[in-house]
């Protein structure tokens, strides 16, 4: 009786525990998914330990934020039902054009490719007053009528860093659910 009321409130209060949305996978491979898509999405994430998780209610989209603390590498992601663009390169404009007031003022805008993926990034010497020396990459992945929204960003940021983002971005595999 006590092992069925432990289940209900953790079924009632908890609906990303019952979808393991990420998930480490070994060799350094971290995979993400939603209850809705067909697929999880999986990057080579080395070095990467996972933070923030949240989920949709209706589990049509999800958020993940992980970092590593050896490269200073922060990457979010998003994964949503791909209504409002249909390929990489229109969802890459329509997050450029929405903008971000958190963004402040930055320089550098490159919008370019990686692959088949479109992606834009830019350089902020400066965050909220702070001299971070900060690159944001904003890289598009769409398929099956779904879409994920990688942001990846680095303080401290020189040229060389730029290999690490890449490496991220290549990464990417889409894998059929079981």
């Amino acid at each position: 009786m006590l092992k069925n009321l432990f289940l209900f409130v953790l079924i009632t209060l908890s609906p990303t525990f019952l979808f393991a949305q990420a998930k480490e996978l070994g060799d350094g491979k971290i995979a993400f998914t939603t209850p809705q898509a067909p697929w999880s999405f999986v990057l080579s994430a080395k070095g990467f330990s996972l933070g923030r998780q949240q989920i949709k209610p209706d589990g049509s989209g999800a958020y993940f934020m992980m970092s590593n603390d050896g490269t200073y590498v922060n990457a979010s992601l998003w994964i949503e039902p791909a209504d409002k663009c249909k390929t990489s390169k229109e969802c890459r404009d329509m997050v450029l054009k929405a903008g971000n007031p958190m963004w402040g003022e930055f320089k550098d805008l490159l919008l370019s490719e990686i692959g088949d993926v479109s992606f834009f990034e830019f350089y902020r010497p400066s965050v909220q007053g702070q001299p971070l020396k900060m690159l944001d990459m904003y890289a598009e992945y769409v398929k099956d009528g779904f879409w994920v929204d990688v942001h990846i960003s680095k303080v401290l940021y020189k040229k060389q860093d730029h290999a690490l983002f890449e490496e991220l971005v290549k990464s990417a595999a889409f894998v059929p659910k079981k």
